[in-house]
């Protein structure tokens, strides 16, 4: 059930909930900001900095997390962005670009950008933020006081005081409380899990909820010690929970090479199906197969997509340059191997992104296979403007990401590079020990081991660690839940069929 969580104390300007992450934190969690730049962390939220005790020019008024949970943006009033932890700076809204003060940040699903809206009804783009529109040229009755992202990145609204609502981009308007009597100003906007509705949150902790935002109650008849100044809705549907525990730490992954055999119907806690045909920009032709199996049996199912640099044939293939050519990197300027690597890199993720959709295959984790086999440049460091292309393409899509490698392989690759991803790692000498392998052997570019791949048997078996056996849904797709009816307490319910 959606959760509203109002926040009542005057110091305090953000109350953050952690989005259902596949990175740490792995529980429940939030953190709060104050209006000096401390930080305060509870449950899981780890803490990552502050801008507490350091002399600010102007108050911090705004926080937003990063897709993984590990870092966090805060924002002030004179348009000053401060980053923590896997946060990336991406720009501040300048005293010179400013007629009104900052009230508000919101970060895009990808993490690398984000959204300042300023009392006037200004909005600033930084990073990947699409700009889609402002409210400053509109007269205002009252101040904005917030801003909310939808889920994909490509909208948002503001809030004002006086209950205005106004939409942006794909945002969908759904009403507002402007023209009805406030006891309080609106101090607070937060989206639904889905983006189809919103709640806006008053001073005097009144709550007023417009499209699929249902209202659970507020504090508008208590007595506060101090107004309220957010509001924060935990983003999930109302729906029973999935199952979060795998039924055993054993699996398998699947692809190309086993298009035509019997699939594995033993043990089968898990199932990864590889969406590509071992390199970019090609299919599994087994997919939709593979990808049934993995979703049948009550298996809990992963994808993964092959990765590689462009070869030769690559750059004979008429849509090369469709593909390189512009992009994420920009429009490349003749010789500019970096950004035709990098824009290559995202056109990959994307192209496996839009296969896997039409084959109806999602997961909240996709893994790169990124091996010595296929085909990479001798050159690291346009290696690494692939990989991390085709992360932040990925990302951008909402899902986490994850590397399929070796220690080895990646070396070779990368030189090493220090990207803090889930790890899947390949090389257990057989499926009893791939376990033991957990511990962090064979590891690589900083990250957690989430799976292990023992040497090829008749299948490629894989063993889940402790970041995934206890809550999978951070790694698979789960099996739908059986439904059961949601009720009001005290809701009579017959055990006659009718």
């Amino acid at each position: 059930m959606l959760l509203v969580a109002l926040l009542a104390v005057v110091p305090i300007v953000a109350n953050v909930v952690s989005a259902s992450g596949a990175t740490p934190p792995r529980g429940p969690a939030y953190w709060l900001a104050g209006a000096d730049g401390g930080v305060f962390t509870f449950g899981d939220a780890p803490f990552a900095g502050s801008a507490g005790g350091h002399p600010l020019n102007a108050s911090t008024v705004g926080m937003a997390i990063t897709p993984s949970g590990m870092g966090y943006w805060l924002a002030a009033a004179d348009g000053g962005v401060f980053a923590f932890g896997d946060a990336s700076f991406q720009g501040a809204a300048s005293k010179g670009r400013l007629n009104a003060p900052i009230v508000g940040i919101a970060a895009t699903p990808s993490g690398d950008g984000y959204w300042l809206a300023a009392a006037d009804g200004g909005v600033f783009a930084f990073g990947d933020a699409t700009y889609a529109g402002a409210a400053s040229k509109r007269k205002l009755n009252a101040p904005i006081v917030g801003i909310a992202a939808t889920p994909s990145g490509d909208g948002y609204w503001l809030a004002a005081a006086d209950g205005g609502v106004f939409a942006f981009g794909d945002a969908t308007y759904a009403g507002s409380a402007s023209g009805h009597h406030l006891n309080a100003p609106i101090v607070s906007i937060s989206r639904t899990w889905n983006g189809a509705g919103y709640w806006l949150a008053s001073e005097d902790g009144g709550v007023f909820a417009y499209g699929n935002a249902s209202y659970y109650g507020s504090s508008a008849s208590r007595a506060l010690r101090g107004p309220i100044v957010a509001v924060a809705s935990g983003l999930a549907p109302a729906r029973p929970a999935k199952p979060t525990a795998l039924t055993s730490s054993h699996g398998y992954d699947i692809s190309w090479p086993q298009c035509g055999s019997s699939y594995p119907t033993v043990d089968v806690a898990f199932g990864i199906v590889g969406v590509t045909g071992g390199k970019a920009f090609t299919t599994n032709p087994c997919l939709s197969d593979e990808a049934a199996w993995s979703q049948s049996g009550g298996h809990a199912a992963g994808v993964y997509m092959n990765l590689n640099a462009p070869d030769l044939s690559d750059a004979a293939d008429p849509a090369f340059a469709a593909r390189t050519g512009h992009g994420p990197e920009g429009a490349c300027a003749p010789g500019d191997a970096g950004c035709v690597l990098g824009n290559f890199g995202a056109a990959a993720a994307n192209a496996a992104w839009a296969t896997a959709s039409a084959h109806g295959i999602s997961a909240p984790m996709w893994w790169l296979d990124v091996e010595t086999a296929n085909t990479w440049s001798p050159n690291l460091a346009l290696n690494r403007r692939v990989i991390r292309a085709a992360v932040r393409a990925l990302r951008h899509r909402g899902v986490a990401v994850g590397i399929y490698s070796t220690a080895y392989q990646w070396e070779a690759i990368t030189g090493g590079l220090q990207l803090g991803l889930p790890v899947w790692v390949a090389g257990a000498p057989d499926p009893v020990s791939a376990a033991a392998w957990c511990d962090g052997r064979g590891s690589f570019n900083g990250g957690p081991t989430w799976l292990v791949q023992a040497l090829p048997n008749a299948y490629d078996e894989d063993a889940a660690c402790g970041p995934v056996l206890g809550a999978s849904t951070g790694a698979f797709t789960t099996p739908a839940a059986v439904q059961v009816p949601i009720v009001a307490p005290g809701t009579a319910i017959s055990d006659r069929a009718t």
